[in-house]
């Protein structure tokens, strides 16, 4: 398939993006997620994000899977996806704090859908709920936005692939609340992507993320408040751990690149005419594909996707 990547991946978003509408507009009794939610929602992931993948992928032709960086990363990435989670997690949560206190508390949980239902699950239940909402979702979603998104923005450069991936990761959600929230949680996957060379990498810290979200989000603004923690203080915490996390991050991810230089290994990711970060991202930006993704999701956000 030759179509240029500015337009290939905003088209294989869209084709998501209007399967989940789709399903978001038929009735739940229809699909059975309300007599059997996991095996409804493990063959929705399927239909929605896996198929459109893998057609993709068919269309690009032999030898594209292995340009998706699908391998295990190596044990010397383990401290990078720690603290990147740990960025993930603070970052995150002082985000959603930021945007609920703006908003007099609109912005709503990430969990609210399934804090209650994991709270009162058996174990067999629970077991349930991370494959299905946490492993299954952090698998598919990897795979399209820091495997095949990520390899299509590339060919533009690589400051442009993990801003443009970030973006659409936040569009698919069709949150605005949370907007925000998915961008950054989206930028950090990216970087850890590249800097891990493993999309696998992603997955496991993507699944983790989906885990904290699921059973212990609720719990930090919980304690919060009964310890009596002011909201600055609160901010502060946060604020500190995400610090603290980036700059180990940071430092962890250079020594990776130093060790590279080191052992003369060659980057992949520079492409052979590089645009720049602003004329490459402006380019895909104003692409016809990309501004009707963009179009379909105020759509779907005004008329309550």
């Amino acid at each position: 398939m030759k179509i240029k990547s500015i337009i290939a991946a905003p088209l294989l978003l869209l084709t998501i993006m209007l399967l989940s509408i789709t399903v978001g507009i038929i009735p739940k009794e229809v699909l059975g997620l309300d007599t059997n939610p996991y095996l409804s929602t493990v063959i929705l992931q399927l239909i929605i994000f896996a198929l459109p993948a893998l057609f993709f992928c068919t269309l690009r032709g032999s030898g594209y899977v292995s340009s998706l960086r699908i391998r295990v990363p190596s044990p010397s990435s383990a401290l990078i996806m720690i603290f990147v989670l740990l960025l993930m997690i603070s970052g995150g949560s002082l985000i959603e704090y930021t945007v609920s206190a703006l908003s007099n508390g609109g912005a709503g949980s990430q969990s609210i859908e399934y804090a209650a239902f994991a709270a009162s699950s058996s174990l067999f239940d629970k077991m349930y709920i991370i494959l299905v909402f946490a492993l299954l979702p952090a698998i598919t979603e990897e795979i399209i936005f820091r495997g095949i998104i990520l390899t299509e923005y590339s060919a533009v450069g690589i400051g442009c692939s993990v801003f443009m991936s970030s973006v659409m990761f936040a569009l698919s959600h069709f949150n605005p609340y949370h907007l925000p929230l998915y961008f950054f949680c989206g930028l950090l996957l990216a970087v850890l992507t590249y800097a891990t060379r493993s999309v696998t990498a992603a997955m496991i810290v993507h699944a983790l993320y989906n885990i904290f979200i699921i059973f212990f989000e609720n719990y930090i603004v919980h304690i919060s408040e009964k310890q009596n923690i002011s909201g600055i203080l609160f901010v502060i915490i946060l604020a500190a751990v995400a610090i603290i996390s980036a700059a180990v991050a940071a430092f962890e991810i250079s020594a990776v690149y130093r060790g590279y230089a080191r052992n003369n290994i060659p980057s992949d990711y520079v492409p052979k005419k590089k645009k720049g970060f602003f004329a490459g991202t402006a380019a895909s930006v104003l692409s016809p594909a990309f501004i009707i993704l963009t179009v379909v999701y105020i759509i779907a956000v005004l008329i309550g996707k």
